[in-house]
């Protein structure tokens, strides 16, 4: 009988894997957009409070950010150009420059790498500005792939953001573990499937995480291997 490898004979597929949000797990972006937004926003008249924040939204696209901060604060959300830019200089000078991996992902990421479970980054950002992110924090080198969705909407990523991205990386039937800062990410992940582990910031931290296998407020605060035990039983 032949040893011989097939050619043509495929891998065999993986049933578990760990997903995580690429600039608000890994690097705690929702910061730096606070502090961008909150200064873009002053030439409109509006001090832009935590709270305020929180209660528009917060959505990953700039100019939807924005334009949400304004209506919530009775604004006219016209003319916003330069505050777009404002913002989106300050998020691409982060990425590139300021960025650091959250320690505590960067255990979990270690510990589910020896496990040989595949690792995905999603992300909300550019295609250029999220690779100088992966470059920036090491995660290409820690065995993570860039997970860029065909389309996000203003509020991302909700359930069918989720059943997109997991068809892409066709992890569709894995069982998933999934690394969440918000109420949005986490109930849209749930609904496609996935067991969450809720990271809030304190933008997120008021919100419902409800059905989240954890809610924690540092991955530090739970070593590698409980978090895996709970969700990523092989």
């Amino acid at each position: 009988m032949s040893t011989d490898v097939k050619k043509n004979e495929k891998k065999p597929r993986a049933t578990h894997a760990l997903i995580f949000e690429l600039e608000y797990v890994a690097a705690k972006k929702r910061q730096v957009e606070f502090e961008a937004i909150q200064g873009a926003v002053k030439s409109k008249g509006v001090e832009l409070t935590p709270v305020l924040f929180s209660r528009s939204g917060m959505s990953p696209l700039s100019r939807a950010a924005i334009t949400d901060v304004l209506k919530h604060a009775g604004k006219k959300a016209d003319a916003i150009e330069k505050a777009v830019a404002e913002v989106d200089k300050a998020v691409l000078a982060y990425c590139e420059g300021a960025a650091e991996l959250d320690k505590g992902l960067e255990k979990l990421i270690k510990a589910t790498k020896e496990m040989a479970i595949p690792m995905f980054a999603f992300t909300a950002l550019p295609v250029d500005v999220a690779k100088k992110l992966m470059d920036r924090l090491g995660l290409s080198e820690l065995g993570v792939e860039l997970l860029i969705p065909d389309e996000v909407k203003a509020s991302f990523p909700r359930a069918d953001s989720w059943l997109k991205m997991l068809k892409k990386c066709d992890k569709e039937d894995a069982t998933l573990v999934a690394i969440v800062s918000s109420q949005t990410a986490c109930k849209g992940a749930l609904t496609a499937g996935a067991a969450c582990i809720a990271v809030p910031d304190e933008y997120t931290a008021y919100q419902d995480f409800s059905g989240a296998k954890m809610v924690l407020e540092s991955l530090n605060d739970v070593k590698p291997k409980e978090i895996l035990d709970l969700t990523l039983r092989m």
